[in-house]
This record gives C-alpha cells, structure tokens and sequence, in this order.
C-alpha cells in the first residue's frame, strides 16, 4: 500500500478534500468484539464531527446486521491537510494489522480486522471515546420479542 500524493502533484479537487478536517474511526462488532473495522472520513460540507461520524456510522450499520459500536476516534484538525494525514494513518494501521485482515487487500471489506488484545489495547491508546465527544457509542439496539 503506497502514501497518498505528494500534494504538489494532486489535482485540486484532492487538494481541497484534504484540507477538511480529518477523522480516524475505529468500529467493533460482536460481544466480546470480533471484527474492527480501521476507516476514515473527510468533515466536508456543513457537517460538523458529530453529524459527520453519525453519518458514516449509519451508512455502516444500514447494511450490518451486528450493531456496530465506535471503540474509539481521531481527529486530524491542526495540520496543512488533516485528511491526508488521517488517510496516512489509516494505512500505517492497515499495514500494521495486515496479518489481521478479514478480507484480501484493496478489495471491498478490507478495513476490517480480526480483533486482537493488541489491536484493542493501540485502539484505547491512541484514540477518544465517543462519549468524551458526545457521541453515542452505537446507534443501533437489539430488537427484543418482548418489547412487541
């Protein structure tokens, strides 16, 4: 897996798509957490962190069937292109847990990765809960019988 661009030789459109603030997300499903999904997002539009993450995560869990809880966060605000830094990491971590991987590289499905004591344990080091953001840490709830 290559870095992104030298920006110098980026087209504008990815330029700009840089500059937007950047966020790093890390996604587990299962109880205990089988699966983590490493991903990232571009702040782009009018959103702001929470609509942007609130976002992703529904798109996620739409097509989940497993209620996906945030295990952490990353934003990438302070720097000349956040989104390109937050992609940076992305894939430093994608190579990092490669012997993880659920699915092959570069094909759909490749963000996720079998959960480990490691993984979770870099997850918790370097990243935020959702809750310090004021973010939920899932948006989904099981369906119970009784509740019909």
């Amino acid at each position: 897996m290559r870095p992104p661009k030298d920006p110098t030789l980026a087209a504008p459109s990815t330029v700009k798509w840089w500059s937007c603030p950047g966020v790093l997300y890390f996604l587990g499903v299962g109880d205990p957490i089988v699966a983590v999904k490493i991903g990232m997002l571009a702040i782009t539009e009018n959103l702001t962190f929470q609509t942007a993450v609130a976002r992703r995560v529904g798109q996620m869990q739409t097509s989940n069937h497993e209620p996906i809880q945030i295990l952490g966060l990353m934003s990438f605000l302070d720097c000349d292109f956040p989104t390109r830094t937050a992609e940076t990491k992305e894939r430093e971590l994608h190579i990092k847990y490669a012997q993880q991987a659920r699915f092959k590289a570069g094909t759909k499905g490749s963000e996720w990765f079998n959960s480990s004591d490691d993984l979770l344990e870099e997850i918790r080091a370097i990243s935020v809960t959702p809750e310090s953001l004021g973010i939920p840490r899932c948006y989904a709830s099981i369906y119970s019988r009784s509740e019909a």
